[in-house]
């Protein structure tokens, strides 16, 4: 899932062009329909355990309750869903991804049909619905800590993580995407409120990571993550939340704080040309429903994108939306549209400044 895709999907859940709330309400049942519907529809995810719980928490569940045949496939890559849309050849009804693909007047993207998905369940909620894309769950980058270094008073939020007098030692941090929701927390810490953190000011940000520089350790792959704080090479480190509570459950010595999560979001798109439409239509409106959204949770610790549902299950506990903390300490929710249009630049700089 998540925590083994590239940089594109890493980024997922949060970049994008604007957001939009023009779909307006469906029917908002999101029945699967009456046994006996005929046709097929194949879902192309990440593989994994992602993959595997998305299967069990709605994809079987639809196909037992409609009738229609659901295949699998993986993985999911920008570049192959183009070339099917291209070559005329489009084998994918469904596509998993984040809003970094061009959720808004896409060529190679359907329409989601509204009157189907229920489009204004997520109007109220931290990822809206784009034209051509609907909010499939919520996942967040968390900071991490080993516990055999702060087991007794453990880093609160990010402003921590910039206070290497209290809490001392090497920091793992992402260096693949711009240092997207790093630098928010960095000029947070400083005083910028939230309503005035963009555009970003990639430069200040930066600066304000100069006296921990030489206290950073760089990581490329979600992985690394935990490996790095649970060995306690690194005492704390901004980590997928999924990653985290695995490791926890094996035994290492790994927590997070949910202070200031960094939310992000998958989302379900329809490549042009989709072979069974109507039915790609009926299964994310399946999933994306206020009855069926909140059951990922019963298979692994992501949380409902749509906020009527309601998280159920044995992860419901550890998923980021059961921890939406208050005041300094809400998540923060990156501005897609400023991401989408300055990541280039974004990396371009925090690569120069690692470069040093």
């Amino acid at each position: 899932m998540k925590v083994s895709r590239t940089l594109w999907a890493v980024t997922s859940l949060a970049l994008a062009l604007t957001l939009t709330a023009a779909c307006g309400g469906g029917s908002g049942s999101g029945d699967a329909g009456a046994s006996g519907d005929t046709g097929s529809v194949t879902y192309a995810g990440f593989g994994g355990t992602g993959q595997e719980a998305i299967a069990k928490a709605w994809l079987d569940p639809f196909g037992k309750e409609s009738g229609v045949g659901v295949v699998q496939d993986n993985p999911v890559t920008y570049a192959k869903i183009q070339q099917m849309v291209d070559a005329k050849n489009v084998t994918w009804d469904i596509a998993q991804g984040g809003a970094d693909f061009g959720l808004e007047g896409n060529p190679r993207l359907e329409d989601i049909d509204c009157s189907v998905v229920s489009c204004g369940d997520y109007a109220n909620g931290p990822f809206k619905v784009y034209k051509q894309g609907v909010p499939l769950f919520v996942f967040s980058i968390v900071l991490a800590y080993n516990t055999d270094k702060f087991g007794a008073n453990p880093p609160r939020n990010y402003a921590d993580f910039f206070n290497t007098a209290k809490y001392p030692g090497k920091r793992a941090i992402d260096g693949t995407a711009g240092f997207q929701g790093i630098l928010e927390a960095a000029l947070m810490a400083n005083g910028v409120p939230r309503d005035k953190l963009y555009p970003l000011d990639v430069d200040r940000a930066l600066k304000l990571l100069e006296p921990i520089r030489d206290d950073l350790i760089v990581f490329k792959d979600a992985a690394e993550c935990i490996n790095l704080v649970s060995s306690g090479e690194a005492v704390m480190g901004n980590c997928y939340n999924g990653r985290v509570k695995l490791a926890k459950d094996e035994g290492q010595p790994i927590d997070n704080t949910w202070g200031q999560q960094i939310y992000l979001c998958d989302y379900l798109f329809v490549p042009k040309g989709a072979p069974d439409k109507a039915n790609a239509m009926k299964l994310i409106a399946y999933i994306a429903s206020a009855a069926n959204n909140g059951k990922i949770t019963q298979y692994i610790p992501y949380g409902p994108a749509n906020p009527k549902a309601t998280a159920s299950g044995t992860y419901a506990a550890d998923a980021p939306t059961a921890h939406v903390l208050e005041g300094e300490d809400a998540p923060i929710v990156m501005d897609s549209a400023w991401w989408n249009a300055n990541m280039e630049k974004a990396i371009e700089k925090t690569t120069a400044w690692l470069a040093g």
